[in-house]
């Protein structure tokens, strides 16, 4: 779990991630669905971005942590597939 593994080799369906990113942009966002979410678009060093999401039940351990333009190591988190009309655009 030492090593840092890039963006582009992460895998959905495995919670044993370390990555190193950079928080590109970063909003509260609010669905009849899902409640209140922080949503981010990360960048790793290779330039692999990706859009992640704060579930509802999380948010306020990780308001006050995540910030926009900082950079982050991330642990111990899962992916899953984008559904939804939501296109990310950096």
């Amino acid at each position: 779990m030492d090593a840092i593994t890039d963006v582009c080799d992460l895998k959905p369906f495995k919670s044993i991630w370390k990555i190193r990113v950079k928080i590109v942009r970063l909003w509260k966002q609010y669905s009849a669905f899902g409640g209140v979410t922080i949503e981010m678009d990360l960048i790793d060093s290779n330039g692999v971005k990706i859009n992640t999401s704060v579930k509802k039940d999380m948010v306020n351990q990780f308001d006050s942590f995540m910030s926009q333009g900082s950079s982050k190591i991330l642990l111990k988190f899962s992916l899953s597939p984008s559904c939804g009309s939501y296109r990310t655009a950096i």
